[in-house]
């Protein structure tokens, strides 16, 4: 049986965000939000708008399950909410759209970044697309926006469904509970009072790369290398982390093979359905897919499995390598994969004994 774990360490790196890039990502993320708090003066004075705006960094981003794209022409994404802070309740704030449009109008207004190529409203959020110069690279940052009388029980402005009870925060919240990596909603809601406990958690975050956030990068990266009718990010951390789906190993090939296979069990028990774990909780993420792309998923994620499994029965790394190749895109990096049978050779690799893993509904 071939042994592929390091392999897909070796692929981890790749695909991981490393610490330049992380560094350029939050200076572009920090100075779009020094953009939107010059602007948003003007809007003020023209809109009467007495509330105070703050930013909260969420999802992937925080979590470090952000991936490197595939292609170079793609882009990286990164989500930073922009909150109203103020007193009014949902029937005195007026319609959503106004807040959509009050920060449209303050990046309008802001200074900086003339590199901006596209400033797009969509239901959850704005998203501020930017074309990367010689030797960068592409992204754009999704603002949701929300109103928030208690940061810790924010609204989101959505478009088409008005005032929508949503906390991000809740989200990564499941994600580090699942790790228990020591991460407390305060560290973001009061960022200014746990400044040191935060960066103290974000750098024994880094250090440690639980097991966990590989294999979401792993699904993230197979998703990518798909693109077209692959879930988004957030469903494939949901599918990763619910009801115990990701299996833990000393290795990452068995790893990913075996939490492949609870998902599969999981959306059977599910009907294939992809429920959320947070407020709003048990919104199926699945909901306006169309049957075909729920087909193609369904059929994409047994391909994966069975390549899985052959690639753990077959004693050749390199040829091995090409199974998990075929899902992963050409980043895995089977040039370091050794053309040898592996019972040939004096070390012993792990016993994968097959699961069915199968779990009543």
């Amino acid at each position: 049986m071939a042994n592929c774990n390091t392999l897909f360490l070796s692929f981890n790196k790749s695909i991981r965000l490393d610490d330049d890039r992380r560094i350029n990502l939050r200076e572009k993320r920090d100075n779009l939000r020094k953009r939107i708090k010059g602007g948003f003066g003007e809007v003020r004075k023209l809109h009467t708008v007495n509330e105070e705006l703050e930013f909260q960094s969420q999802g992937s981003y925080v979590m470090d399950t952000i991936i490197n794209p595939a292609n170079p022409e793609d882009e990286y994404d990164i989500d930073d909410g922009v909150y109203f802070f103020g007193q009014r309740s949902r029937e005195h704030r007026g319609e959503t759209k106004n807040y959509h449009d009050f920060i449209i109008a303050s990046i309008k207004s802001g200074i900086g970044q003339n590199e901006i190529e596209e400033i797009k409203e969509k239901d959850t959020c704005v998203r501020v697309r930017y074309r990367g110069k010689k030797n960068d690279f592409n992204y754009h940052v999704d603002l949701p926006i929300y109103y928030a009388t208690d940061m810790y029980h924010p609204d989101l402005a959505h478009k088409k469904k008005s005032w929508l009870l949503s906390n991000p925060v809740d989200f990564i919240l499941w994600f580090e509970r699942i790790i228990d990596s020591g991460f407390e909603a305060k560290y973001l809601v009061e960022r200014s009072r746990y400044e040191q406990e935060y960066q103290r958690w974000l750098d024994d975050r880094r250090k440690k790369d639980h097991q966990l956030r590989r294999i979401v990068r792993y699904l993230k990266a197979w998703g990518d290398h798909l693109k077209g009718e692959m879930p988004p990010g957030v469903v494939m951390t949901i599918l990763a982390g619910s009801d115990s789906n990701y299996v833990a190993n000393e290795r990452d090939d068995i790893s990913l093979l075996e939490t492949l296979k609870n998902i599969r069990q999981w959306l059977r028990n599910n009907q294939f359905t992809c429920p959320r774990p947070t407020i709003p909780v048990g919104e199926d993420l699945f909901a306006d897919y169309p049957q075909s792309r729920i087909d193609y998923f369904r059929d994409r994620l047994d391909a994966f499995i069975s390549s899985g499994e052959q690639a753990l029965e077959n004693p050749n790394q390199k040829d091995a390598c090409k199974k998990w190749q075929k899902h992963l895109g050409d980043r895995f990096p089977c040039f370091m994969a050794k053309d040898e049978i592996e019972g040939a050779k004096t070390y012993v690799a792990p016993a994968y004994i097959k699961s069915d893993n199968s779990r009543s509904a």
